[in-house]
């Protein structure tokens, strides 16, 4: 049964390479692409890409997941962020990779550019910044800095942090570390640690990059305070989509903080897939659709789960996991490491892996290259059968008498005339329907506040029912938070849905006139299809955001609504701040306290963050103007100005369309084939 297995693997791993050389032959892939497929079928290693946005937790999870240890540090900034890459090793051991010459005199160019010379510009920035940083941690390699680049360099494993800790010896210099460690379970695979996106440094965001069209299974990392925002969108749906993903498993990491606040686990996952399937409806690479359709997040809590590993010595030894245990005991009123364990749901996650690698590993690995493939033979045939429309529209256009070529001219512009007034009435109806939102908005969450504020004054009013300050104050913090996490968070997912609703209705009464035009002055088009299209594309974007936004102008990446809300409040936090003084006397107390609720009551007010729907008016004008007039109209103009001013050569135009046309049928009709050949 073994040997059966195995031809049966072979047979399937000879078969892919054969398409492998076939994609070749096509011209899909390059020779150095199939290379690199045939090496990952001899190799038969899993690679298992970790992916999210800094301080999503993915070094905690790779803590209790891989090391059941506090061994990786979490990078403090996107500049101490080393690419690691983990797997078996017989004896426990690292390899690093140093920058190059050449890439270190980057840095130092960099480093040298003044802060004032890319004000405005956030990512020039962001790699002056970062190059700053890492020449300043280089001085601690002294006069040995130069002889280590371009070179690589074996350590002991109990050495990591001096590579990828933020006060390392070697962080300054390090690009990407290769970390052996001694687990049954990590024999076929390997866990590659990703940095992020964005990476202000180049080189590094590059190797991320190279990693990831190596990866079979990507593990991405949300959190659950912001779950699948438009960063992670992006990672998932511009990064992760073209490297050909065999399978994606998503963890909402941090889940016990809104499971604090009110909300359920079901919540949490549910408003994921939520988010996912929205994103879909955007999204053209059907196989990446039908992976994530497949995927069920999973929320977790990587702290949780590494508390419930570390001896209980250390754990009391050091005062952020001696805080974390006591606010998770009690959350979820537990008393031991095996509960905490159970309520981390890390077993969830790790079982979802695990029977990935023991039952999926096979298939997967296939998956992937075969995935790859399609993707560039598909991509062929998308650009052929743009260039077809093109030349479909010219011909017909080449085609038309000269007089009748004048009416279609003539038509053209009414049509342009028309569409612009329909799209000056629309942004009219936005701007009023915006304004009554905000009306609205603003006497509901304001009446919200009140009555939180009454409640609060309640509970100062009746303190002699209270042993001591000790036991009030989270009373109030407990009624405030109830405000800001359910109360007017509840109100503006309202007032969101009742503001998409108004807009789709401005828009669909918007296309139906619309259409009417197309229909009578567009001639030889398609207008239905046309209007659905576009339709589908800006409900999806609509749907995609939120109508409300607020100004962040804090620099603090986790900075979101609860924080937004807080600064409506202005700041208020009876707990954090520490508004009451123990020292004074009751009565004082009592009156500051009073005093305090009774300035959030009075000064709240929501008009800046509810104005930022506004912004929305403008996009929605600009893409219904995009589409209409400059991506349908004005080239359709253009096409018959050319045809006019080329008016001698217009059948000589007109044969070579033709020719050009049958050529594209052709090519069309080969790619076709191929896909075919390649699918058998």
């Amino acid at each position: 049964m073994e040997q059966n297995l195995f031809e049966e693997l072979q047979e399937r791993k000879q078969h892919l390479v054969s398409i492998a050389k076939k994609a070749t032959e096509f011209g899909w892939i390059t020779l150095e692409r199939q290379q690199e497929i045939i090496d990952k079928l001899e190799k038969d290693t899993l690679t298992i890409g970790v992916i999210g946005q800094m301080k999503c937790g993915k070094s905690t999870f790779l803590n209790s997941f891989v090391f059941e240890d506090d061994i990786l540090p979490a990078a403090t900034t996107p500049m101490t962020a080393a690419l690691s890459v983990i797997t078996y090793g017989e004896e426990k051991k690292i390899v690093a990779e140093f920058y190059t010459a050449d890439e270190w005199e980057e840095q130092k160019l960099q480093a040298s550019r003044s802060l004032d010379e890319v004000q405005g510009n956030s990512l020039e920035e962001s790699k002056v910044k970062a190059a700053k940083e890492l020449v300043e941690k280089s001085s601690k390699l002294g006069s040995n800095l130069n002889s280590l680049l371009g070179k690589t360099q074996e350590d002991r494993f109990e050495n990591l942090i001096e590579y990828v800790g933020a006060d390392g010896k070697y962080i300054s210099i390090t690009k990407h570390v290769n970390i052996y460690y001694h687990k049954e379970y990590l024999k076929g695979v390997e866990i590659v640690d990703t940095p992020g996106f964005n990476d202000p440094i180049v080189s590094r965001e590059e190797r991320t990059k190279a990693f990831l069209k190596k990866a079979d299974v990507i593990l991405m990392m949300l959190y659950a305070g912001r779950p699948f925002d438009a960063t992670d969108r992006d990672i998932l749906f511009q990064n992760v989509r073209q490297c050909g993903i065999g399978k994606v498993i998503i963890g909402i990491n941090k889940y016990d903080i809104p499971y604090e606040n009110g909300e359920t686990e079901e919540e949490i996952k549910n408003y994921v897939k939520e988010e996912i399937r929205k994103a879909c409806k955007a999204c053209d690479d059907e196989t990446l659709v039908e992976i994530l359709r497949q995927t069920e997040p999973i929320p977790l809590s990587a702290e949780m789960a590494l508390l419930s590993e570390l001896p209980m010595s250390k754990i009391t030894n050091n005062d952020a996991f001696q805080f974390a245990w006591k606010r998770a005991c009690e959350n979820f009123e537990i008393s031991s490491q095996a509960q905490m364990r159970e309520k981390s749901h890390l077993n969830d996650l790790t079982s979802a892996v695990k029977l990935m690698v023991e039952t999926e590993k096979g298939k997967i690995l296939f998956a992937k290259p075969i995935n790859t493939i399609l993707a560039a033979g598909n991509s062929k045939k998308e650009k052929i059968e743009k260039e077809l429309r093109e030349y479909n529209s010219l011909i017909t256009n080449l085609s038309v008498p000269d007089d009748e070529l004048d009416e279609k001219e003539e038509k053209l512009n009414k049509a342009e005339r028309r569409l612009n007034k329909k799209i000056d009435w629309l942004g009219d109806n936005l701007a009023s329907s915006f304004q009554q939102i905000i009306r609205k908005g603003k006497i509901e969450m304001e009446d919200a506040v009140d009555d939180a504020c009454k409640k609060m004054t309640n509970i100062v009013e009746d303190w002699d029912t209270f042993s001591s300050i000790d036991k009030i104050i989270p009373k109030l913090d407990a009624e405030q938070q109830k405000l800001v996490t359910r109360t007017l968070k509840h109100l503006v997912l309202s007032l969101d849905e009742e503001a998409k609703h108004n807009v789709k209705n401005c828009i669909n009464d918007f296309f139906a006139d619309t259409e009417e035009i197309l229909m009578r002055y567009v001639l030889d088009f398609d207008s239905r299809n046309f209007i659905k299209a576009i339709s589908q594309k800006i409900d999806i974007e609509i749907e995609d955001n939120g109508m409300f936004t607020f100004d962040n102008n804090s620099e603090e990446e986790n900075y979101g609504w609860s924080d937004a809300i807080f600064d409506f409040l202005n700041g208020a936090s009876y707990g954090i701040l520490g508004i009451v003084n123990k020292m004074f006397t009751h009565d004082k107390n009592q009156r500051k306290l009073l005093k305090y609720i009774s300035d959030i009551s009075n000064e709240f007010d929501p008009q800046c963050f509810l104005e930022g729907i506004k912004k929305h008016k403008d996009e929605i004008i600009d893409a219904v103007k995009d589409s209409f007039i400059q991506e349908l109209i004005n080239p359709m103009q253009e096409q018959i100005k050319e045809i006019r001013l080329t008016k001698g050569d217009k059948e000589k135009q007109l044969n070579e369309a033709k020719a050009n046309l049958v050529r594209l049928k052709a090519n069309k009709a080969e790619i076709e084939k191929q896909l075919n050949n390649i699918t058998e």
